[in-house]
């Protein structure tokens, strides 16, 4: 019979795992690749609740359990000394410090979680483990072992993402030294055997602080969405959305959102005063708008199933222009063929090229410029769209994915056993 890998896999978050936006997105990727290679691992979930709250209740683990073999959860909803030990940490940093947490704290692994995960190694046998977002790297950065191999998926770094949080209501009076923070955080990933990032700009930015054979680039998937799949051709649709953004309410959506209403919109509306807007997601409800331009947007707020919103929508926008990481709104846009205007900020974690398969620009009036374009010109929005489905399907399909995966793993040399 064929020896199976075993792997412990860290989960960061208790959304249900059907949800498709950042982190969860990236998280259901893996946990559908697991289970399309079941014949080559046994798969473990680990996952912990935080004190007070019953994140990981049974329908939610019940959820995971589609996709591995068991979910162990640790209490953490009851634990008094991570919770006392966690609020020390804040309290000496934020408040007699004033400054941001430092990013390499263990504040999300408490001395409990990492108890309880070192003892699950003991009563286990794992080749692998792997751990979401460097805030919970403190579960799996001391673990030393001839035989189990450590994967830390940082999704950002920690460090340009705090830069972002500086001007947050809540963390805006506090300091926070990026330089030094970077530094901590090139030595915490350095006591792991493998790094994965799913940003172009930013595997180019560790490469020069981590060894090559440590650092992996790992795009990130839409489930459920490959090249050749089911979703109506561009020509063929029929749209009832001119543009499209997609987002939950945070600062870099709020601020890029606001741009694009403030600056790009009213130069857009002259020129097509019937423009159609769809706005979904909680963003919806936390932007300012001008009445000149009100009658042209449309606030969906939440849309559980985006696949029908994108597919009768002419294009979609990311005018971001701060956050971390890779946007998975654009991901997800990849895979259903949509043309892009976007900015340089966002587009740079993905392969985007100005002109080829999007438009990139970070000034107004050619935003807007842009926009028009591809309204007005059908053949270049069906070209954008064949362009950037080729693009989704060399980078971002499960074929593409799982290829790269499979060398980390080894899961191509897995041999025969008698």
């Amino acid at each position: 019979m064929s020896h199976q890998q075993k792997i412990l896999f860290h989960l960061p978050i208790s959304n249900p795992p059907d949800a498709l936006n950042g982190t969860n997105g990236r998280v259901l990727g893996m946990l559908k690749y697991f289970h399309d290679r079941r014949d080559r691992f046994a798969v473990d979930a680990i996952a912990g609740n935080k004190f007070g709250r019953l994140e990981w209740n049974d329908d939610r683990q019940q959820d995971v359990l589609k996709f591995v073999d068991n979910i162990f959860v640790y209490r953490g909803e009851n634990n008094w000394s991570d919770f006392i030990y966690t609020r020390a940490q804040s309290f000496y940093h934020q408040r007699l410090l004033c400054q941001q947490l430092p990013v390499d704290s263990d504040y999300f692994a408490p001395p409990g979680y990492v108890s309880y995960l070192t003892k699950l190694l003991t009563q286990r046998s794992y080749d692998f483990i792997w751990i979401n977002n460097l805030d919970y790297a403190h579960l799996a950065s001391n673990l030393r072992s001839a035989k189990l191999q450590t994967i830390i998926d940082i999704h950002d770094i920690t460090s340009r993402f705090r830069l972002v949080r500086k001007n947050i209501d809540y963390s805006k009076n506090l300091k926070f030294d990026y330089q030094a923070n970077f530094e901590r955080e090139i030595a915490l990933l350095g006591q792991f055997d493998k790094t994965i990032v799913d940003s172009q700009f930013e595997r180019d930015i560790l490469a020069q602080e981590l060894p090559s054979d440590k650092l992996h680039f790992i795009p990130s998937q839409v489930n459920g969405l490959d090249s050749g799949s089911d979703s109506t051709p561009y020509p063929e649709r029929v749209f009832e959305y001119d543009v499209l953004f997609v987002g939950s309410d945070n600062q870099p959506n709020r601020e890029g959102l606001q741009f694009f209403l403030d600056e790009a919109l009213p130069l857009i509306v002259e020129q097509k005063p019937d423009l159609k807007v769809a706005i979904a997601g909680k963003i919806s409800f936390a932007v300012r708008v001008e009445p000149v331009v009100a009658k042209n947007l449309v606030c969906l707020g939440y849309v559980p199933d985006l696949a029908e919103l994108y597919l009768k929508s002419r294009l979609v926008i990311c005018p971001l222009r701060s956050g971390a990481g890779t946007k998975f709104k654009l991901v997800e846009a990849m895979a259903y063929a949509m043309p892009i205007v976007t900015t340089i900020h966002s587009a740079s974690a993905l392969s985007l090229v100005d002109g080829i398969n999007a438009f990139i620009t970070d000034d107004p009036a050619a935003y807007a410029d842009r926009v028009l374009c591809l309204i007005h010109e059908p053949e270049l929005a069906d070209r954008f769209s064949l362009q950037i489905s080729k693009t989704y399907a060399s980078q971002h399909d499960s074929a593409a994915i799982y290829t790269k995966l499979d060398a980390i793993f080894g899961a191509d040399l897995v041999k025969t056993v008698v």
